[in-house]
């Protein structure tokens, strides 16, 4: 078997155009920013995104990425989206994360550590706990946003943590097409993740753009001592 390129994620799609432009490129996840502090992220309601998601072809994973904290209102908007991934932001309790998975079965969970230092070591120790996944995101302490800040944060941080951890690992956080392949190669993430990367600065998604950050990170194979799926 050869060895696997990392898994890309492409955030923030809000149209059915870019999500059709996101799987041509070949990435394997789309994510859908629903429920965030901030009100809808470019106009990207339930429905609308419901509507995209039901339209994409099969062999890709759309995920649902929200600030909700609880199963009560997490549970019924997968549902509701017909999605079977969730990216958790919003700090949920594990009662409740327990909660979510017994409500809808087969859900897989990814759940975000933001590295703003050494102590994120022991936020992704505990995260992982009871997660399918974490992903390492950025914070901004000028704007107070959780993730997609458009920054980098330490990844010797993020590298050691993939280390510690057994659950795999997205590096998410300030990375485009220039910077996502020496991220990779320092850090050997199970996955990568973009949003604002692949932005104009209208906040619009550049097909361009995602196909070069999609072909920068298929260029550096997986780790093959990384035997995770």
């Amino acid at each position: 078997m050869g060895v696997r390129a990392v898994r890309v994620q492409i955030a923030g799609i809000s149209t059915l155009e870019d999500a059709l432009a996101v799987e041509q490129a070949g990435a394997d996840g789309i994510g859908f920013t629903i429920g965030l502090p901030g009100g809808p992220h470019n106009g990207l309601d339930e429905h609308r995104a419901r509507t995209i998601i039901q339209a994409l072809p099969p062999m890709i994973t759309p995920v649902l990425i929200t600030y909700h904290s609880t199963a009560a209102e997490v549970a019924p908007l997968c549902r509701y989206l017909g999605v079977l991934t969730v990216q958790l932001h919003g700090g949920a309790e594990h009662e409740e994360v327990r909660a979510m998975r017994a409500a809808l079965p087969g859900l897989k969970i990814i759940r975000a550590v933001h590295v703003t230092g050494p102590a994120a070591l022991d936020a992704a120790r505990l995260a992982a706990r009871d997660a399918d996944a974490i992903i390492l995101d950025t914070y901004d302490p000028l704007t107070g946003r959780h993730g997609a800040t458009g920054l980098t944060h330490d990844w010797s941080i993020s590298r050691d943590i993939v280390a510690s951890v057994a659950v795999p690992v997205i590096l998410a956080g300030g990375l485009g097409p220039g910077n996502v392949a020496k991220a990779i190669a320092m850090v050997r993430p199970w996955a990568v993740d973009t949003h604002t990367g692949v932005e104009r600065s209208d906040g619009s998604t550049d097909h361009a753009l995602v196909r070069a950050f999609v072909t920068a990170a298929r260029s550096i194979p997986r780790d093959p001592a990384d035997q995770s799926v």
